[in-house]
């Protein structure tokens, strides 16, 4: 019996040049593109905004999500000193990460996997990388109801602070954070 998305190996690798074309088709379709400004963006454009963060050159570090081996969503994730602009007048403490993500594949929504998805990555790939880091930020818009509920079921805690959206002065992110005792998997 072939298992379901729900019940499927959740697995993480870095974003490669060629999984552009297809962040391209995650990002317009409509479940994402609602969420995220570029959804209209052609495959050079996506490549052009987002290339230079494929490679480990670049601060803000990209993944592709895979579910029994089927790439269905990806994240990011980088250092919130270095894109500080990002979060006017809130103060960060020494070493916070942030995770930005999204779910691509449509049949994947709604079955779990995106709490799956942050709980996983940040076991499995972000404490890693980052084993002195003791808080995590993510930003949804507070209207994506879907997004709050599964990082409140991750441990997500919304602090109540509204950021604006650089890309969207019409839209507001709310700033929610996962705080742990202190390092660990060393």
């Amino acid at each position: 019996m072939t298992p379901t998305p729900a019940e499927a190996q959740l697995s993480f690798r870095p974003m490669a040049l060629e999984d552009l074309p297809l962040l391209q088709t995650w990002l317009a379709r409509p479940h994402v593109a609602r969420w995220w400004d570029d959804g209209a963006e052609t495959v050079e454009a996506v490549e052009a905004a987002h290339g230079e963060h494929v490679g480990g050159d670049h601060h803000v570090t990209p993944w592709i999500a895979e579910a029994d081996g089927t790439p269905f969503g990806f994240v990011q994730w980088y250092r919130v000193a270095d894109e500080a602009e990002w979060f006017p007048g809130v103060e960060i403490p020494d070493g916070t990460m942030a995770i930005d993500l999204a779910i691509g594949e449509p049949d994947h929504l709604g079955i779990g996997l995106g709490k799956r998805m942050v709980l996983e990555f940040l076991h499995h790939v972000l404490r890693p990388a980052a084993p002195d880091s003791t808080e995590v930020w993510i930003d949804p818009n507070p209207t994506n109801e879907r997004a709050v509920r599964t990082y409140e079921s991750a441990g997500f805690h919304d602090t109540g602070i509204d950021l604006p959206d650089p890309d969207d002065p019409a839209a507001v992110r709310r700033l929610m954070r996962m705080t742990w005792a202190g390092p660990t998997f060393r």
